[in-house]
C-alpha cells in the first residue's frame, strides 16, 4: 500500500520570533515545536513562512 503525500505531511520552514526580545530562529514544522524563547521564556510566534527560491 503506497502512502500519498499531502499538504499535512509536508515539512515547512518558518522563521519564528519572540515578540518580547525579538530573538529569531528557523523551525521546521510540524517536525519541531515552536515552543518558548530560549532568551526570555516567552512564547514564540511565526513571523515568516520561508519558501524555496526566495532571494534578496
Amino acid at each position: 500500500m503506497s502512502r500519498k503525500n499531502s499538504d499535512s505531511d509536508k515539512v515547512q520552514a518558518v522563521e519564528v520570533k519572540c515578540p518580547k526580545c525579538e530573538f529569531t530562529q528557523i523551525k521546521y514544522i510540524p517536525k519541531e515545536q515552536i515552543g518558548k524563547c530560549p532568551e526570555c521564556g516567552s512564547n514564540m510566534i511565526i513571523s515568516e513562512i520561508l519558501e524555496e527560491g526566495k532571494s534578496y
